[in-house]
């Protein structure tokens, strides 16, 4: 049973909002997907297991293979650049962790939602985690602020230099660099499903990624630490959206459920399911708020 919201646009009814409280995380499917280009990457398919859940390698990013994932992991060595399907999928439920190694001033545009962010250069070796960090412990273990610290070739640095600074109200501050204020990864919510956002190549650290093959892991055990950093990453993630199952429906209730807000059903149909609920229910469910017009 799939373990994310999948609710679809509730416009054409009027007045309905849409809910996206954390819950329990339950044992879901996890996509992982890197561009060719990016040959240095490793497989995520460990850290996947690690956090419970089933991992496939998805080599197109289209809506036909997002449509069944919980979760999708995606590298790019590029520049992580606007992509309309994995927004759709966002929007409708699913979590999406980015790992971009080359952050630029385009790159908060293309990200989902396009929050105000900038990111900018500044090199340094460490990477430190806020106290308020969700990801400091987790199913891969417990992170230090030494864990995700070191470089595997000078110039390189573990966030490939990069971090953020003034981030929007909601956004959530996950790794930052020595300055407090710049942040290196971050989070927030989109449409109903959520974003966390990584500036730094991590699947490089990871099995049959460069780094580790290489023995560049040292002067610390930087791979371990990645490894436990993207597991517990994947993990709070996949709390962090709801579904019909978690909130708790049984019977016919969890199939109608299921069917206005994990079906992907718009228009009439979607119209038809609602208010099909509403008479016997008397109420609506969950991932809708308001009333109807």
């Amino acid at each position: 049973m799939k373990s994310v919201l999948r609710a679809p646009s509730l416009a054409a009814l009027g007045c309905i909002g849409l809910l996206a409280a954390p819950a329990t995380s339950l044992a879901g499917t996890v996509g992982y997907h890197s561009p060719a280009i990016c040959f240095l990457g490793g497989n995520p398919s460990q850290a996947i297991l690690a956090a419970g859940h089933t991992a496939v390698e998805i080599t197109t990013l289209d809506e036909a293979s997002l449509a069944p994932l919980d979760a999708l992991i995606v590298e790019t060595c590029t520049g992580y650049a606007n992509n309309a399907v994995i927004n759709s999928a966002v929007a409708n439920g699913m979590a999406v962790i980015i790992n971009d190694s080359t952050p630029n001033s385009n790159t908060a545009g293309h990200l989902p939602g396009s929050p105000a962010i900038t990111f900018s250069y500044a090199p340094g070796l460490n990477i430190n985690l806020p106290a308020s960090s969700p990801i400091i412990t987790g199913p891969g273990g417990t992170l230090t602020n030494a864990s995700l610290d070191g470089s595997f070739l000078p110039p390189m640095t573990s966030n490939n230099g990069y971090s953020a600074s003034s981030l929007p109200a909601g956004m959530i501050q996950l790794l930052t660099t020595n300055n407090a204020s710049r942040s290196v990864a971050l989070a927030y919510p989109y449409g109903n499903g959520f974003v966390a956002y990584n500036a730094m190549p991590i699947r490089r650290y990871l099995p049959e990624g460069a780094i580790e093959a290489l023995s560049w892991c040292t002067p610390t055990n930087i791979c371990a630490g990645m490894r436990t950093y993207l597991t517990n990453l994947l993990a709070w993630s996949m709390e962090q959206v709801n579904s019909c199952a978690k909130e708790g429906y049984k019977n016919t209730q969890l199939l109608w459920c299921q069917k206005i807000c994990e079906s992907g059903l718009t228009g009439k149909p979607l119209e038809d399911w609602i208010h099909r609920w509403i008479n016997r229910f008397r109420d609506l469910p969950y991932c809708a708020a308001g009333s109807l017009d």
